[in-house]
């Protein structure tokens, strides 16, 4: 099938009732799925926010005077300069975004938050939701060091600090005093939209040279939730592309539903009481019997039978009909019937695509129309005189008479009668020793496709559905392509010859009310319509009740 063919088809099925529940439910778990996350899987949520980051103190080259630098700063205020210079100052923002309450044993590993090379000099809590969260908070908060860095240090209290940066600004650090490398969240707690401030004052580790250093990293986990950086929030999240998921599929819904309420008339209005046989093309039977199958499930008052009587036979028993019985009887034939009369109506059903196949053997996929003339002629009689390769005879796998595939082989294909029968193996002229062909016939589609594939160097003829299933079923039947096409209703426009249009014969017009009337009525509805599709064959009668073009042409 075509992507065009395709696309219809996914359209008519979510147009239908179980689309149009797969639509409802694939909408409701695209957006419900961010409200599940967040109350009930990763239901607890923190944040923090990078709110200031940079240089406190001033350059020392500022404090000279003069044009060439002569005047000299006083020495105090010059040692408090060069401390300040690199001396920086981080304010991050931390709160809980979540809409549950985060317990101190609710963290997996605490949050902590480390500065590069910096060295923490002191830190302050602020901007606190209330005092008593302010206080909870420095009562939690730890300094560590690089070689301890998931382990308090001992002393470590920021309540305990003894002197702020006004009083240190004028001392040099001990040689023994710890250099702190960052700070950590000890037994934090945090109820639903609390926040509050950390103030860290860093200075630059010995020996460095050059800018501050803006580098921060965080290290947490929550359990059941959590913990993003604000300043690394993407525009499009997960939960926004599953919310406008959800918002295409819930329009994409409703729209079926307009589509659905705006027909005249439902599928269930359908429905009828009594029996019917639909009886001929044993290549179209079977996608028949499905859709009877799917009618009777919503309408069991109907009884519908099917039967693989071939094109010709079924068209000649519906013939004599009479009156009391032209409700309970149609036909399917491959393309039109020479047997139909004028009391017979015709209603294009689908567009059915033939392929050749061959059993494996034959070392061919591909023949040209003068190649196929000539082997059901005898003028070729072994696949080694079409290629090169082993000598591997050639058997003709055929139709009887009844069949509407053998008429439409003859018409489009060959362009005149099959030779006669002469074998009934298949794989010797038994009836006639001295035949030029070795030709059997098989009376439905499913026999030729087995035969095909049990006869090394057998070639016969079959839909092309039947034959794509036989072909992935049984590894010796090959589809054959014909002059360079490949059998497909795309390549029709293309010169692809070996189709035709399936045809329902009715004993005249059905009585409304039949079920024979709404079973014709009904393959015209989106269910049987893409039942067809899903089985390979194209519906003629499209989706706004129009007759397909190609159906049109098939007898030309």
């Amino acid at each position: 099938m075509g992507v065009g063919a395709t696309m219809q088809s996914l359209a008519e099925i979510l147009s239908s009732d179980s689309g149009s529940l797969v639509l409802g439910l694939a909408a409701l778990v695209a957006m419900a799925a961010p409200f599940v996350d967040r109350y009930f899987i990763r239901r607890r949520r923190l944040a923090f926010r990078v709110l200031y980051n940079s240089k406190i103190g001033l350059s020392p080259i500022d404090l000279h005077d003069g044009e060439n630098g002569s005047a000299q700063a006083d020495p105090q205020l010059e040692r408090t300069a060069r401390l300040l210079s690199r001396m920086s100052v981080v304010v991050i923002r931390v709160r809980n975004t979540g809409g549950f309450d985060i317990a101190p044993e609710d963290f997996e590993i605490p949050l902590s938050f480390t500065f590069g090379s910096r060295i923490v000099w002191d830190a302050r809590v602020s901007d606190a939701t209330d005092d008593g969260l302010r206080q909870h908070v420095r009562d939690g908060l730890e300094f560590f060091t690089r070689d301890t860095p998931q382990r308090p240090v001992e002393g470590a209290k920021l309540s305990r600090v003894r002197a702020w940066l006004p009083k240190r600004l004028a001392e040099t650090p001990a040689p023994e005093a710890p250099e702190w490398h960052g700070v950590r969240f000890a037994r934090l707690s945090l109820k639903r939209k609390e926040k509050f401030k950390l103030v860290v004052v860093l200075r630059e580790s010995d020996g460095h040279d050059g800018e501050i250093s803006k580098e921060i990293e965080h290290y947490a986990r929550l359990a059941a939730g959590r913990i993003k950086d604000d300043r690394k929030q993407r525009r499009v999240t997960w939960p926004v592309v599953t919310t406008a998921v959800g918002v295409l599929l819930t329009g994409a819904l409703l729209a079926t539903l307009l589509v659905s309420w705006s027909r005249p008339s439902g599928e269930t209005a359908l429905c009828a009481t009594g029996k019917l046989s639909v009886e001929g093309s044993s290549a179209f039977v079977p996608i028949i019997k499905g859709i009877a199958a799917e009618y009777h499930g919503q309408c069991d008052g109907a009884a519908i039978t099917t039967r693989a009587t071939g094109s010709v036979t079924g068209v000649r028993a519906l013939a004599p009909v009479d009156a009391a019985g032209r409700n309970e009887l149609a036909v399917l034939s491959d393309g039109r019937s020479g047997e139909a009369g004028a009391d017979l109506e015709a209603k294009a059903v689908a567009v059915v695509v033939y392929t050749l196949v061959v059993n494996r053997a034959a070392g061919v996929d591909r023949l040209t129309n003068q190649q196929v003339k000539d082997i059901f002629s005898g003028r070729v009689r072994n696949w080694d005189q079409l290629r090169p390769g082993p000598s591997v005879p050639i058997g003709i796998v055929g139709r009887g008479q009844e069949s509407g595939t053998r008429k439409t082989f003859e018409q489009k294909v060959l362009g005149s009668a099959e030779d006669r029968l002469t074998s009934d193996s298949c794989r010797k002229p038994e009836r006639d020793p001295a035949a030029a062909t070795t030709r059997c016939e098989r009376g439905t589609t499913a026999e030729v496709l087995t035969e095909v594939g049990a006869v090394p160097g057998a070639i016969g003829y079959a839909d092309v559905p039947a034959a794509k299933a036989a072909a992935a079923k049984d590894r010796q039947v090959g589809v054959v392509q014909l002059d360079g096409h490949y059998p497909d209703v795309t390549t029709i426009d293309a010169g692809y010859r070996f189709w035709t249009v399936e045809y329902l014969y009715t004993k005249g017009v059905p009585d409304n009310g039949s079920v024979l009337k709404r079973f014709l009525d009904y393959l015209a509805s989106p269910t049987a319509r893409a039942e067809l599709q899903d089985a390979g064959f194209v519906p003629c009668v499209a989706k706004d009740g129009l007759l397909d073009p190609v159906c049109t042409r098939a007898d030309i």
